[in-house]
């Protein structure tokens, strides 16, 4: 009989597979920017399913469509979307059909209601199984903040701006002076412009007395009743075109840190 050496390592346990990693086929960062400023897009893709989302917007409501399209030659299984809580935002996101065939679309509607100003935006969570790979999560942020609820606010003449600015300001405002992207930079005051309208913010035009200078104004009612300014005002460098003092201010700071969190999103550099 062999001679058993009570020294000897223990063998090592059966080999378990660990499920291989799914990477997304987009960049995903790139996609929650472009969603932040616009309704309709690709929020997510992977090489087995697609995400694409459409959404409609009124007062303190909104309505999302989530597109979940089956890339994959089999079915995907164990499909699940949930979403996570965002203080000061109602969410009801509709059940996902626990498998989506091959080459087949699902729509999931998720509805939004903004009770106050919130920052930071929902993070879905995507979970799917996929034959001989195994279970697949992404946490997704979805471009969901508070700025989405705005609508322009249409101030008479600069006095009547500059009174609602020293009254928001005294609420809630952040200051910083910001080197923004290439893109921006070599685009100027009018890049600027596009980009503040891009996240809801109402450009109103020569009501700056430095002509270098842009404001912008929208509100939203919440649901809870209060009515909330959201202002912004991007002073120019007279020595530097990639750098400006951006002062966001608004009624609550929930809904100053939504407009600020978007407005970044489109004029710094990742």
């Amino acid at each position: 009989a062999a001679v058993v050496d009570p020294y000897a390592a223990a063998p090592p346990p059966p080999s378990v597979s660990a499920t291989p990693a799914v990477a997304p086929t987009v960049n995903v960062a790139e996609c929650l920017k472009k969603l932040r400023a616009a309704d309709n897009g690709l929020l997510y893709e992977d090489p087995y399913i697609q995400i694409g989302v459409k959404s409609q917007w009124q007062g303190n409501q909104g309505r999302v469509m989530f597109y979940l399209g089956n890339k994959h030659d089999a079915d995907l299984n164990q499909l699940e979307l949930t979403l996570s809580s965002t203080p000061g935002l109602n969410a009801r996101l509709a059940p996902a059909p626990p498998s989506l065939g091959s080459k087949k679309q699902v729509q999931v509607l998720l509805e939004l209601a903004a009770a106050s100003g919130y920052a930071g935006s929902p993070v879905v969570t995507l979970r799917y199984d996929v034959a001989g790979i195994g279970s697949v999560h992404q946490n997704l942020t979805t471009p969901y903040g508070a700025h989405k609820f705005l609508t322009p606010w249409a101030a008479p003449d600069a006095g009547a701006f500059f009174a609602k600015w020293h009254e928001t300001t005294a609420a809630a405002q952040s200051v910083d002076v910001v080197t923004v992207s290439a893109e921006i930079s070599s685009g100027g005051l009018p890049a600027i412009e596009r980009a503040l309208t891009s996240v809801n913010a109402h450009v109103l035009p020569g009501l700056d007395p430095n002509v270098n200078n842009v404001v912008a104004a929208s509100t939203v009612t919440y649901s809870n009743g209060a009515e909330c300014f959201a202002l912004a005002r991007v002073e120019s460098d007279a020595n530097n075109r990639a750098v400006f003092r951006v002062t966001v201010a608004a009624s609550d700071r929930g809904t100053m840190e939504g407009v600020q969190a978007a407005l970044y999103s489109q004029i710094l550099a990742p």
